[in-house]
């Protein structure tokens, strides 16, 4: 084993001394899935793995400037976010020796449960700079093994369909679509949705619960989901399960790495993410305009509606229009 580095690579111009927020990811050399295997929305720890959360725990006890707040043993890697408190001495140094005795103990502890495991050199770390970094973070640990598991499993949905075939798209147009493509089926109706910047806080209830119907009568919902009153209505109807479909205008790879809480959304088989390919020199903002549009000739195509809710000047209520 290595002795921890003494040059870092940090946040510069940061004083760490006030304490910190640290999400750190160390990993096996070589890659292979000795820490555990993964289960559903699980991981089954083997000795090794075991040993390593075994160790992560001890070592928070005994080094209290750094506070362990959430992690996941992965069968091949380890995530952590950690809590550097203030006013410790040299506290990257503190985080360093964190790391190394980690890796040293759980390597010992393994080997004497008859499991060779080495691990690489240094970790990669990332400073937290606010409260919402911090949850993205908090979730993207705890959905850790959902996402291994649909980007490893014998059937893996996550693998992009280039191009996406359904009787609903134009054939002079390329889609690529990884997900649930039969939310564009024969007989699923869809209704494209496009909630306006002008929406006020005040409207996002009413709007959810009126869309929050349509999707209960087997609508599928689809859109792009940007403007802040479609961020927060698409969380509230996903929190619900209901079928949904987001378009983006970047190009998929060929395996798409889900984000945020689409793990959970990809493994229910109600969730389906498209991108179109935009005419050759569109800007952005023509860009996402077009994909509305083309949402809304997707939506008639079905038999279903595109709905447009906005705010006009001098009107009490939001006006809806289809």
């Amino acid at each position: 084993m290595q002795p921890p580095i003494t040059h870092y690579q940090r946040f510069h111009g940061y004083d760490y001394s006030r304490g910190a927020a640290m999400f750190l990811t160390f990993a096996l050399e070589p890659r292979r899935p000795l820490l555990g295997q993964v289960e559903g929305a699980g991981v089954a720890l083997s000795p090794a793995g075991e040993a390593v959360w075994a160790e992560l725990r001890r070592e928070s006890a005994r080094r209290p400037g750094i506070v362990l707040r959430t992690a996941v043993v992965m069968p091949d890697h380890v995530h952590v976010r950690v809590q550097i408190l203030p006013n410790l001495d040299d506290p990257l140094k503190a985080l360093g020796r964190f790391v190394y005795n980690v890796k040293c103990r759980s390597q010992r502890a393994a080997r004497r449960r008859g499991i060779e495991i080495a691990w690489q050199r240094n970790y990669h770390d990332r400073i937290l700079c606010s409260a919402e970094i911090i949850d993205v973070v908090d979730q993207y640990i705890a959905n850790n093994p959902l996402k291994w598991s649909l980007m490893h499993g014998a059937s893996p949905p996550l693998r992009v369909h280039e191009p996406l075939e359904s009787p609903l798209l134009p054939e002079d147009e390329w889609w690529t679509g990884v997900g649930e493509t039969a939310l564009l089926a024969p007989g699923r109706k869809l209704a494209a949705v496009r909630l306006s910047r002008s929406l006020q806080e005040t409207d996002f209830t009413a709007v959810a619960a009126r869309l929050h119907g349509a999707a209960e009568k087997g609508f599928v919902l689809a859109g792009t989901w940007i403007s802040p009153c479609e961020q927060a209505v698409f969380a509230e109807l996903a929190a619900a399960w209901f079928p949904l479909v987001r378009a983006v205008q970047d190009p998929l790879s060929t395996i798409y790495r889900p984000k945020g809480d689409e793990p959970g959304l990809f493994a229910a088989g109600r969730y389906l993410l498209l991108s179109r390919v935009s005419a050759p020199g569109a800007g952005r903002g023509a860009a996402w305009h077009g994909i509305n549009d083309a949402l809304a000739a997707l939506a008639r195509n079905s038999g279903g509606a595109a709905v447009y809710v906005h705010r006009v000047a001098g009107e009490a209520a939001p006006r809806w229009d289809f």
